[in-house]
């Protein structure tokens, strides 16, 4: 037996040891703990040997716990992780490690708590779950890739399945494919200068550009991405997120050719709504249909002028039969219109006047400026035809 001196060393020593530690029997009963343990389980060693091991351990880990107490022997470390029930109600995480002191039939253990490293774990397993789930259901791929040639994928989600038609593994270290494989020919080589030109400046970069997919198709992608650099400015790898954007580009393009057809369209109703007529060798008129503002106006003035220098033209009728009635800006537009016809050396008339129209005219103290008007279309004509043989003879005689 040991000696009167050997035992209070060793009990000193249990004393001060500061891993928790506590002797138990065969039957789960606790013969002694040391004040760590007593601080780690939140109780006295008198609480801890009234309420003895099933008590204070978590009944989950019951079976586990009596197992371990009866494989311990003299030789053999038995080891197990079990919770403890603290009185505040939190679960203790414990790192068992016995081993059986034959001379007092008990089991000695040592613990460690392992609550913080638990917790952290749990935490980070959760944290991985979380961003594996968020990953999973983004419309794209995520990635982590070194700035070679073929873009070696170092990681990719599995969102590049749906994108690529590849699978993870297809694409991690180009051991299928490599995604630079993946690049039209024409996007290839600008790709790659917009990723090295952000680089140079460590500034983030977006690219738009089109893949083929393992089943032969075309995708257009949109990438966001950027440089993951060391502390000393050393280029570690390059991170993004890449989305398949084929039906926004369809869309567009769709969008595009509705809206040049909207514009020809547009230019053919303009060109039908202003009928210059070469009615009569150097005789122009146009009938005016519908409203006269400031946009028409120009348009009409645009026409007649072309009209007037590609035909030499000397007269030009503006026809208001279908004019119902004017108003202070229609009468300017009207005199705007005839004076530029006038500076091009062509003479203008307003023909078709309404009742109506005259009387708003004249209502409006509109200066037509010595325009000369008639009734009709055929009196303005007759007016143009007698003119010009009135000049001819000047000219003869």
């Amino acid at each position: 037996m040991p000696s009167s001196a050997a035992r209070n060393d060793r009990d000193r020593e249990f004393v001060l040891q500061p891993a928790p530690c506590l002797d138990i029997d065969k039957s789960g009963a606790i013969v002694r703990a040391n004040p760590a343990f007593c601080a780690i389980a939140g109780r006295t060693e008198e609480e801890l040997r009234e309420l003895g091991l099933s008590s204070i351990v978590w009944q989950d880990a019951h079976d586990e716990v009596a197992k371990a107490l009866l494989d311990a022997t003299n030789h053999e470390t038995v080891s197990f992780d079990a919770p403890i029930c603290h009185p505040d109600g939190e679960l203790r995480w414990l790192e068992w490690r016995g081993v059986m002191e034959p001379a007092r039939n008990v089991v000695q253990f040592i613990t460690h708590d392992g609550t913080t490293s638990r917790r952290v774990k749990s935490e980070m397993q959760e944290r991985e779950r979380f961003l594996t789930t968020l990953l999973a259901n983004l419309p794209g791929m995520a990635y982590r890739c070194r700035n070679d040639p073929d873009w070696t994928m170092e990681f990719v989600s599995a969102g590049c399945l749906a994108l690529t038609g590849y699978e993870v593994d297809d694409l991690l270290f180009n051991k299928t494919t490599s995604f630079g494989d993946l690049f039209h020919p024409d996007d290839a080589q600008p790709v790659w200068n917009a990723v090295q030109k952000a680089l140079a400046n460590k500034e983030p970069f977006t690219l738009q550009y089109r893949i083929r997919t393992k089943g032969g198709g075309q995708r257009w992608c949109f990438e966001q991405g950027r440089g993951v650099f060391s502390d000393n400015g050393e280029l570690l790898a390059l991170e993004g997120f890449i989305t398949d954007i084929t039906h926004r580009v369809e869309a567009e393009e769709e969008l595009r050719d509705k809206l040049t057809l909207i514009e020809a369209q547009r230019n053919q109703i303009a060109d039908l709504s202003l009928p210059i007529i070469e009615v009569w060798d150097g005789v122009l008129t146009l009938p005016i249909v519908g409203v006269l503002d400031d946009v028409r106006s120009a348009r009409i003035m645009e026409g007649l002028l072309d009209a007037v220098v590609r035909t030499q033209s000397e007269h030009v009728i503006l026809d208001l039969t279908a004019v119902a009635s004017v108003d202070a800006a229609v009468a300017e537009h009207l005199v705007s219109i005839l004076r530029a016809v006038k500076l091009l050396g062509a003479r203008g008339v307003l023909s078709g006047i309404r009742p109506a129209v005259a009387q708003s005219l004249v209502g409006l103290s509109a200066d037509l400026g010595g325009i000369p008007t008639t009734s009709d279309l055929r009196g303005a004509l007759r007016s143009c035809m007698r003119l010009d043989a009135k000049n001819t003879r000047a000219r003869k005689g």
